[in-house]
């Protein structure tokens, strides 16, 4: 099933913290955020729709990149107050934690040794192929900042954010490297920050996403004087083309029966599933609700259903759909000795209506709610294509330029100098497969987004990079 190898995303890095130390960092960023205890604290796009075309982007301004496809995660940095070590996790959609040692992130380029402490930054983690070496490794692309140094920046507008994200977070973090790669080569993985442009750009980064070095199925767009919202937020929007647009749901195998004739009728033994003929995947949606029993093991499993082991269904809809499996596919699902019943499957319904199966989705507890599904696939039958996009582009520059020109007007003869606000890229994305530029194998950084790449320059004295320990 060569997609699913395509689409494979990274793994939690790191080892999950334990409850007690989990409950601590939970409660802290909650603290720190304003945000419920056991609520994830990153936003959620909603689907594109054709109303999101010629409002959202015709009437705000927003910024706009490619979609990465990847496994989306919060990074928090903290100091163990009791320690001083420094401790560096990373936070997935299920809010669970997990400790990365090896990292090192100074809160300045002039003190390399002074580490963030209570900064959380929003991201995707990729594989990534290194267009110098060939190998494919791990890349975090930072995208947005819920936090800085104790902080929460998420009242913010994007410009703001991205500022704290990049000159207060990557640019620290990319200088170290520069001074000291050897000592830098031993972090778990390395860090990007995601290009942003305006959306009247969206024809360069179609062009541009051939020469990624990761998967990229679409586009996301930020609204740029809106804070960061938690949760589901309506003006956050993600794009995809219609046969790209994918959800998730819950598999349920139905095997065939097979029947021994040579049993009597009333014989119990005489129907049984057929575990060699190929089963019906039916595709389950998520009504919301966790079941009480999500985190038992096997064995528990099975005693509490007299001696079979059982998947719960409890929550979920059969929506009356089946997934497309051809018969080579299932001899590969067979020899692999996996388990498919009770699995979170990212599916996506091709052009003449069946749905393909993209991959599985082990990092989720359950598929998407019913809401989303919903909104999914009125986004697939009010789809927006690729051309459409570009075509708009005239017209959200007129509207842009106009905005610009109005806020130019109302500003007053004096004012404060205001906080320096990034400026988009011009004319180059990040991540390109050439190599022609890059003169290190483990380094091929590009400009991070808004400038051009730093200089460095050698200080004096290694960094001493602290171990982490909680």
């Amino acid at each position: 099933m060569p997609p699913m190898l395509d689409r494979t995303v990274p793994d939690m890095p790191g080892e999950a913290v334990s409850e007690e130390v989990s409950n601590y960092l939970k409660t802290k960023v909650s603290q720190i955020l304003h945000t419920r205890f056991n609520q994830f604290p990153g936003s959620q796009p909603v689907s594109f729709t054709r109303d999101h075309l010629y409002h959202n982007l015709m009437e705000r301004d927003y910024l706009t990149c490619e979609k990465s496809d990847g496994l989306r995660v919060l990074m928090f940095v903290l100091i163990n107050q009791d320690t001083g070590e420094e401790g560096t996790f990373v936070i997935n959609r299920e809010n669970d934690y997990y400790m990365v040692p090896g990292f090192h992130f100074p809160r300045s380029s002039h003190n390399f040794d002074a580490s963030h402490n209570g900064t959380i930054v929003d991201g995707e983690l990729v594989y990534s192929k290194n267009p110098n070496t060939g190998v494919r490794e791990v890349r975090y692309l930072i995208f947005d900042c819920l936090a800085m140094d104790m902080v929460s920046v998420m009242h913010k507008n994007l410009w703001k954010r991205l500022y704290h994200a990049q000159h207060e977070f990557h640019k620290p973090y990319m200088e170290l490297r520069k001074a000291f790669p050897e000592a830098c080569s031993h972090f778990p993985f390395k860090l990007d920050f995601k290009n942003m442009t305006q959306p009247f750009k969206i024809d360069k980064i179609f062009r541009e996403m051939k020469n990624l070095t990761y998967v990229s199925d679409g586009l996301v767009l930020t609204c740029c004087d809106s804070p960061y919202a938690p949760g589901t937020d309506n003006l956050l929007l993600k794009w995809k083309p219609s046969e790209e647009n994918t959800i998730d749901f819950k598999i349920s195998l139905r095997f065939p029966k097979f029947v021994d004739e040579d049993l009597p009728e009333h014989d119990p033994n005489r129907e049984y599933p057929n575990y060699d003929a190929k089963p019906e995947f039916e595709l389950c949606v998520w009504k919301g609700g966790n079941d009480s029993h999500e985190n038992e093991g096997v064995e528990d499993n099975i005693r509490r259903n007299g001696g079979e082991y059982k998947n719960n269904f409890g929550f979920y809809d059969d929506w009356h759909v089946h997934l497309e499996v051809t018969d080579d596919e299932w001899q590969s699902m067979k020899e692999s000795g996996e388990s498919f019943n009770g699995r979170i499957a990212e599916c996506r319904r091709t052009k003449d209506g069946k749905w393909k199966m993209l991959r599985w989705r082990d990092d989720k507890l359950n598929g998407n709610h019913i809401h989303v599904v919903l909104r999914i696939l009125k986004s697939i039958e009010d789809s927006v294509t690729k051309q459409e996009l570009i075509d708009a582009e005239p017209e959200i520059k007129r509207r842009w330029m106009e905005r610009e020109e109005a806020k130019k007007s109302h500003q007053p003869v004096q004012q404060v100098k205001p906080e320096k606000k990034p400026k988009p890229i011009q004319d180059d994305i990040p991540h390109y497969t050439e190599s022609d530029s890059h003169s290190n194998d483990d380094e091929y950084y590009e400009s991070d987004g808004f400038e051009e790449a730093p200089k460095f320059s050698q200080p004096s004295g290694e960094p001493q990079v602290k171990k982490q320990k909680v």
